[in-house]
């Protein structure tokens, strides 16, 4: 299936999780307001207050980066533009630049509906977004280190694909940990916004770099030259 036709499944699978995040989140700031989950989320959110130190601060502050607004962009384009370089085919970019792209724009429109407050409680540092469900920079991760570890392990063994898996979901942890440590995001937020972006960009890999790997020339081969 070329790049060009891949638009039908994938904005189906985009809709199709707009939709259920969007839900999941009105649901959580309406219906389940006072429910079990919002009580475990408040719960951790104090939990965390109550370990902070200086050092953690710091070290929190610092793995924010790693999906950190200036971040994803500027490694997205490094990525890109190292991808199109040695690549024999534009699957490579464009794949990349879907993944991230459609999970922003996915983040964007569900955190405006749902409108989700932030945690109640004293933040480690500032942050530009006010909305809190679901988390931008946990899903960015995913589908950022996620999407450039697919890249890497595309014409590699299995076991190099899962050590490298491994990673890219170890630092969407890190993230995750810190965005709760610093009190900008409760444990559902981080929970749906991985979910949505491993969706997303388990869908991008099988319908724009396998389908086209397969119907087409190698995705992920260095050039002659």
């Amino acid at each position: 299936m070329p790049v060009a036709r891949a638009w039908r499944p994938l904005t189906a699978c985009w809709v199709a999780l707009l939709v259920t995040v969007t839900t999941a989140g009105l649901l959580l700031v309406g219906p389940f307001e006072d429910g079990r989950v919002v009580r475990w989320d408040l719960d951790i959110a104090q939990w965390f207050v109550e370990r902070r130190t200086d050092t953690l601060n710091r070290l929190a502050e610092a793995g924010t980066w790693l999906s950190e607004t200036i971040t994803v962009p500027v490694i997205l384009l490094v990525a890109i533009v190292i991808a199109w370089r040695v690549s024999t085919n534009v699957a490579a970019p464009v794949f990349l630049a879907l993944a991230v792209g459609g999970e922003k724009l996915l983040y964007l429109i569900a955190s405006l509906i749902v409108g989700r407050d932030r945690p109640p409680v004293p933040t480690v540092g500032t942050s530009y977004a006010t909305s809190s469900f679901p988390s931008g920079h946990v899903a960015s991760a995913v589908v950022l280190y996620g999407g450039i570890a697919l890249l890497i392990a595309l014409k590699r063994p299995a076991r190099v694909r899962a050590v490298l898996l491994v990673l890219a979901a170890g630092i969407a942890v890190i993230v995750a940990v810190c965005r709760m440590y610093t009190g900008f995001h409760y444990l559902s937020d981080c929970i749906a916004g991985a979910l949505a972006a491993a969706i997303w960009l388990t869908v991008v890999y099988r319908t724009v770099l396998l389908r086209t790997e397969a119907d087409a020339a190698p995705a992920f081969t260095h050039r002659s030259d």
